[in-house]
């Protein structure tokens, strides 16, 4: 059986920042003590981290002493179905902000940028999973995985959780734009851009998982499909007002670097 690992804190300025690394590092229990009374700025601090990170939970509490718990065992949670799901996400994420741009949808995408919080926990989940099964060999052993493959996760959800990230960018950007022939043409030429993006990203994962090289060999001709589109988009904003372009020119950087992570999660693909 698993022995348990305890850490020490105290009250701090860097307090959910501490706990944060300790959950990554595979900690289960954090004692916050302190010497005075625990204000009320400490407990949200605590409430905050806890709600951020899977697993987590207050189970102890007093005047000066707080214990938090990770109630969740990492030899029951297989790293390639975090991945998938963070994965599934991530392109929900995409296809949405593009959309909320385009049609100048507020609320999708305000929905866009609450699930970013969703993929960082998943994020957060994994490096922890991933540094259990290097650490541990039992661990290792029933998920059934070995150094290279925790390699390849770790890489692969990083990418991964950076392409949300531009996707919340986008969607953040979904502001109303002007009106204009030029304006409209770009806004089609950046929902072609996102819908080839999307579907590199869903073949690049997949073809990580399959190992499948002709399938990560068709993410780069998407790109170069992608690119076309960008840069149409932005030979549309030659003669726009300087307000379309301070709103555009994020969107359309942020979809170039979602094509390039596609690209670099594609030649993750290996047979062996």
């Amino acid at each position: 059986e698993r022995k348990m690992t305890t850490v020490t804190l105290t009250p701090g300025a860097t307090l959910q920042r501490e706990i944060e690394e300790k959950y990554l590092l595979g900690y289960d229990v954090f004692e916050i003590t302190s010497q005075q009374a625990i204000n009320s700025e400490v407990r949200e601090t605590v409430r905050r981290v806890v709600r951020s990170l899977v697993g987590l939970e207050v189970v102890e509490e007093d005047t000066k002493k707080l214990v938090i718990q990770c109630l969740i065992e990492p030899s029951l949670l297989f790293p390639d179905r975090i991945l998938r799901r963070l994965h599934m996400i991530s392109l929900t994420m995409e296809k949405d902000a593009v959309t909320a741009f385009v049609r100048k949808d507020t609320k999708l995408a305000k929905t866009v940028v609450e699930r970013d919080e969703d993929v960082d926990r998943l994020y957060f989940l994994l490096v922890r999973v991933v540094r259990a099964a290097l650490t541990d060999a039992t661990i290792a052993d029933k998920l059934g995985t070995n150094p290279i493959d925790c390699l390849d996760y770790r890489i692969l959800a990083s990418l991964v959780e950076k392409f949300a990230d531009y996707a919340t960018d986008i969607a953040n950007s979904a502001l109303p734009r002007s009106g204009g022939r030029d304006v409209e043409s770009t806004a089609r030429s950046i929902e072609k851009a996102g819908a080839t993006i999307n579907r590199m990203h869903k073949d690049a994962v997949e073809a990580v998982f399959a190992r499948n090289l002709a399938r990560a060999q068709e993410v780069t001709r998407l790109s170069r499909d992608a690119a076309t589109s960008i840069r149409t988009a932005e030979r549309g904003l030659v003669n726009a007002k300087a307000e379309t372009i301070d709103r555009l020119a994020p969107v359309l950087s942020a979809l170039k670097a979602m094509s390039e992570i596609n690209v670099d999660i594609a030649d993750l693909t290996v047979t062996r």
